[in-house]
């Protein structure tokens, strides 16, 4: 009895586990099917107009998107496209196709079938057209539009409108759009933290398109990246500040005209009052903890590099402070004390002392021949002789014979 009620559970449970798969499988083929821009596995078919040449087809895929109809319009749209790919209407449904589905509000969709118009036809003239729709459908992305799944809105995605303008920069890098391509590309990663990569990529629009309109844009984001970076207050990154100011100042002498030159010029002096506060507090740091030495760097930096400031003056009165307690001398940065005469003629007494005549390089006379101050020195021995005062000979040494190279041995 009990294996009859085992087998007769485990059945069941395998009877509902099978429907609820069978479910699920039927319900996954009804998204595919409903979904845009997948593959199917039948041909694409004109329900509406079955018969007709392919001008007859496109002018009635006008009508419907002129009277308002949306869907058949679509429809019809992908049929030309698909089904007479050489003739001189594809190109123009796959545009209006595009477009279409644009107006209908599905951009991903939309934009899949602009970058097909791109890459099958690059002869289009509807090429910078379509370039410009993709650009405006990666800037909803990027102004928070909400990625659908499964035909709902989820969360927004700046990721998503970065990959739109890669893909548009890959498929047009020679369009007249691309420098606003490139240059909304960098916005994107900007927006989401990249603060490198924004830079590189709004240096890379400088670099490759260094007649665009948008370049003053440009260098000035670089600028503003750097701020950023460096005003942040978790990094405190000064070598940040510093590229700022430089790009900054690259910005105004290139474009002193531009309607951001006085924002740049703004934010170059929050980052000068901020710098000079951050190197005086890194003086107070080593002042506190009785560096002096290293306090006075800092401090004389601050008054050197912001003379006009409250904290130049701060760091003036605290160093004249240190000087009158410990004095210039233990304030100095190098040698303990500057060299005199007695201090060189000291040194040069304790070089003498060094026992040199082990050196490898030593060329003097002999040790033995080396005599002490504690000796009396020799007396020179008087030449009577002519020939004690004729000049020695020169002895030319003998040649070295340069040592002979025999041929290895034959193995």
């Amino acid at each position: 009895m009990n294996s009859f009620r085992l087998t007769n559970a485990f059945g069941g449970g395998l009877f509902v586990f099978l429907l609820s798969l069978a479910l699920l499988e039927a319900g996954a083929g009804m998204i595919h099917a409903q979904s845009e821009g997948l593959v199917k596995s039948k041909p694409i078919e004109n329900q509406f107009f079955p018969e007709g040449s392919a001008t007859d087809q496109l002018a009635n895929a006008d009508s419907f998107a002129d009277s308002g109809d949306a869907e058949k319009a679509i429809t019809v749209y992908r049929y030309v496209a698909r089904t007479y790919p050489k003739s001189s209407e594809a190109p123009k449904a796959q545009f209006r196709l595009a477009k279409q589905l644009r107006q209908k509000g599905d951009f991903e969709a939309s934009f899949k079938e602009y970058q097909n118009l791109l890459q099958k036809y690059p002869q289009t003239p509807d090429f910078e057209s379509a370039v410009s729709e993709q650009i405006e459908i990666a800037n909803a992305f990027l102004k928070g539009k909400r990625v659908k799944f499964l035909g709902i809105p989820m969360v927004p995605s700046m990721e998503r409108a970065e990959e739109m303008y890669i893909s548009i920069l890959k498929m047009a890098p020679y369009s007249k759009h691309a420098p606003i391509t490139q240059f909304n590309l960098a916005l994107a990663m900007e927006k989401q933290g990249k603060a490198q990569e924004a830079i590189s990529a709004y240096q890379k629009l400088i670099d490759k398109y260094p007649n665009s309109p948008v370049c003053d844009d440009a260098q000035y984001q670089i600028g503003y990246v750097y701020q950023r970076l460096g005003m942040d207050g978790k990094s405190q990154d000064l070598s940040a500040l510093k590229e700022s100011q430089n790009n900054y100042q690259d910005f105004l002498l290139q474009y002193p005209n531009s309607e951001k030159a006085k924002q740049a010029d703004d934010n170059m002096k929050k980052m000068t009052s901020r710098e000079a506060g951050d190197t005086l507090r890194i003086a107070r740091f080593y002042d506190f903890n009785k560096d002096f030495k290293a306090a006075s760097i800092y401090y004389n930096d601050v008054i050197r590099r912001f003379p006009q400031t409250a904290d130049s003056s701060a760091a003036k009165t605290r160093l004249d402070e240190l000087k009158a307690l410990y004095g210039e001398d233990a304030l100095r940065v190098g040698q303990e004390r500057p060299e005199n005469g007695e201090r060189l003629a000291e040194k040069k007494r304790l070089e003498a002392q060094v026992e040199s005549t082990a050196l490898a390089n030593y060329n003097g006379p002999p040790k033995k021949e080396i005599v002490g101050e504690d000796q009396t020195l020799p007396q020179p021995k008087m030449k009577g002789d002519v020939r004690d005062a004729q000049p020695i000979p020169l002895q030319e040494p003998a040649a070295q014979q340069p040592p002979q190279k025999t041929p290895p041995a034959q193995q």
